[in-house]
């Protein structure tokens, strides 16, 4: 059996399913639910303990506890068509209705439209390079496997790229200010992106071409930088992160200020959702030399805001509290590990083993402090 056969099942009850619905590889009869569900935007009550089981048997027993799994297994109530998008089988627009200075609503949609664009279908993941077993990772690393590691790096790089161009504002910018905060935030973005995506109790990594490596496969290319960022991998899937969420906080890295963001006007409700004490660790010293550092903050702040409406509307229909800091928490974690990464980098330049890609060059040179 191959390592993706185990794949082909609804994430939400074990049902059998053939490809992804709204984000997730889902059954038709869970995609069915789901929308339904949003369309009407139904309300359910549990009548237990809210930690109903949810597989093929008992699917129907509850459906509050159904659509919190959905939900937290990430499929993305934004991505249901609705009257306005009638007979595009729930694609999202393709063009944004609103003048650029939309709604929250209207941003937090294309961020999940361009994050969801950006992805590889879970239905075509390439497992043909993958291996459990791999060379002895204490023996030194070659040729083969420095290439490989700047390969995975330059190869995402143009996917990031295009990306963060279908982030609403971002293409407003002038040219210089957009390639700056993109080559700023690489690294970050590559390790938040990745650890995203993978599995790490599997020991699996998913890189945005598709391609699917083990571990023990990586690890003589990106050295103890792989462990560190599975680690991290998991301390986000542990939070269960949705992906309007996820859309807003990558998106956040990206668009950065030199300053911190203004504060936030106090909450109007308090008692469903606390994020008026929330810090705001989305500044960064790194993006000194902004042409129009206003406009960059004014669409961070922008973000901040999307961010804080959904996490609130999200802890108020689940019942639980605000996992807001936790997630802007992750901000700080990030350059630790892109830190890691820039001194990887250095080490396998020492090495001198396989010439570094010019871009790779580049955003290496950027970073130091002469």
């Amino acid at each position: 059996r191959s390592p993706g056969a185990g794949e082909g099942r609804c994430a939400v009850c074990g049902d059998n399913a053939s490809c992804q619905h709204y984000g997730v590889r889902t059954c038709e009869g869970c995609k069915g639910f789901f929308k339904r569900t949003v369309q009407k935007n139904a309300k359910y009550i549990c009548l237990a303990n809210k930690d109903c089981p949810v597989d093929k048997r008992r699917r129907n027993r509850c459906q509050f506890c159904r659509f919190q799994k959905c939900l937290a297994v990430g499929m993305v109530k934004e991505v249901v068509r609705t009257d306005s998008l009638k007979g595009r089988r729930g694609r999202l627009p393709s063009k944004p209705k609103q003048p650029p200075d939309a709604s929250p609503v209207s941003l937090i949609t294309s961020l999940v439209r361009a994050h969801i664009d950006s992805i590889p279908s879970a239905t075509k993941l390439d497992y043909s390079k993958f291996q459990e077993s791999a060379p002895c990772p204490f023996e030194k690393e070659d040729s083969v496997d420095v290439q490989q590691f700047y390969d995975l790096l330059t190869g995402s790089m143009d996917v990031i790229r295009k990306w963060a161009e279908k982030i609403q504002g971002f293409t407003e910018l002038p040219k210089e200010d957009q390639d700056l905060l993109l080559e700023s935030a690489f690294l970050e973005l590559f390790i938040l992106r990745l650890a995203y995506r993978s599995k790490p109790e599997e020991g699996k990594l998913i890189f945005c071409n598709g391609v699917v490596l083990h571990r023990q496969q990586c690890v003589r290319g990106f050295g103890e930088w792989i462990d560190a960022i599975l680690e991290f991998s998991q301390s986000l899937h542990r939070m269960s992160v949705d992906v309007p969420s996820f859309s807003c906080l990558a998106a956040l890295v990206i668009i950065t200020g030199e300053t911190p963001s203004t504060p936030a006007p106090p909450c109007p409700h308090p008692h469903l959702v606390s994020v008026t004490a929330v810090p705001h660790p989305v500044c960064h010293p790194d993006r000194h030399g902004l042409k129009e550092p206003k406009r960059v903050e004014e669409l961070q702040n922008r973000i901040v805001g999307c961010l804080k409406d959904h996490v609130a509307a999200a802890g108020a229909e689940t019942g639980r509290s605000s996992c807001l800091s936790k997630l802007l928490g992750k901000l700080p974690e990030l350059r630790s590990l892109c830190t890691q990464g820039l001194q990887r980098i250095f080490y396998l330049k020492l090495e001198d083993l396989v010439p570094p890609p010019p871009i790779v060059d580049k955003i290496f040179m950027d970073t130091l402090p002469f």
